[in-house]
């Protein structure tokens, strides 16, 4: 079996993802330099071009194109048969991406009972509104809020999201209920997604002459801005029904009318590169978010 200089393939791995020796280089830690020096000495092996050099960077050759497919699997496989051998032994970090509002209201809260199940796993919980690029940050894993489906990533429905308004039952003291005429336009509490508003107002018979103006109220830039005003008893919160199980069994917060619920398309989804479950301690972590979200919000360990 002829082998390549494998230094040489993980340079030209770097370079074909990137299509750039530049971020290559920024990548690997080494100079643009030892970069296209790596991918001539492979190129030379080869015996063929891998790629053409253009004015606006680079470009795969039919053979690099090839060859970048067969290397970037075959690099993912060392690196996880690298991590499985690491990971009896040393502790390992579960990178997830998702909203702050999700992060808060439903995964961290969550957390412990997965710590518990694997010791030698920490899990980062990277919050932010961007989407961003599981494979150029290392992110492992991610929970999208949408449509789905996701170009090369596999996706996995976590949670549906049907959108309740919810209150303080301090807010109504002291009747233990929210009633519809309740809402008012001032004590409207939004997310950002001023449209919910009115599209619950709407399925409600809340529009009209009488109705109430969901343009008003104060616009928050998480849910979760939204739910801790709510709490607080400053108005009515318009929330994903799994984001808020533990206020609403706790009764600090409670449905108004009944939970009268706007479905919606939408909902949670688990998102990850394909190969990422070949790793155990990965798998795990996917096993466990996926068990969770399947439990029944009244389960007992639903809401640990």
């Amino acid at each position: 079996m002829r082998l390549p200089p494998l230094i040489a393939v993980r340079f030209f791995e770097a370079a074909a993802r990137h299509l750039s020796v530049r971020r290559a280089a920024a990548e690997l830690h080494v100079t643009p330099g030892a970069v296209s020096q790596q991918v001539r000495k492979l190129e030379d092996f080869l015996g063929c071009a891998l790629f053409e050099r253009q004015a606006r960077g680079l470009a795969l050759t039919a053979a690099g194109r090839d060859y970048q497919a067969a290397c970037g699997e075959a690099l993912a496989r060392i690196g996880q048969a690298t991590s499985r051998l690491l990971a009896a032994h040393e502790r390992r970090v579960v990178l997830v991406s998702c909203t702050p509002g999700f992060a808060a209201q439903w995964l961290v809260p969550r957390l412990q009972t997965f710590l518990q199940q694997a010791p030698l796993l920490d899990v980062h919980v990277s919050t932010t509104q961007r989407l961003v690029d599981l494979q150029a940050e290392g992110v492992q894993f991610a929970v999208r809020h949408g449509r789905g489906p996701y170009a090369g990533l596999q996706a996995e429905r976590l949670l549906d999201d049907d959108l309740i308004a919810v209150c303080s039952p301090r807010l109504v003291a002291p009747r233990r209920t929210a009633r519809l005429q309740d809402i008012t336009g001032e004590r409207l509490l939004h997310d950002g997604q001023r449209d919910d508003w009115r599209l619950w107002c709407q399925a409600q018979g809340l529009t009209g002459v009488q109705g109430v103006d969901a343009a008003q109220g104060v616009v928050f830039a998480h849910s979760n801005g939204a739910v801790e005003a709510a709490l607080a008893g400053q108005g009515f919160a318009l929330v994903r029904r799994t984001l808020v199980a533990r206020e609403l069994a706790a009764r600090s917060l409670i449905g108004v009318q009944g939970d009268a619920a706007l479905p919606t398309p939408l909902a949670y989804h688990l998102v990850y590169p394909p190969e990422t479950l070949i790793d155990p301690a990965l798998r795990q972590f996917r096993d466990w978010i996926v068990a969770q979200a399947a439990e029944p919000l009244d389960a007992p360990g639903a809401l640990a």
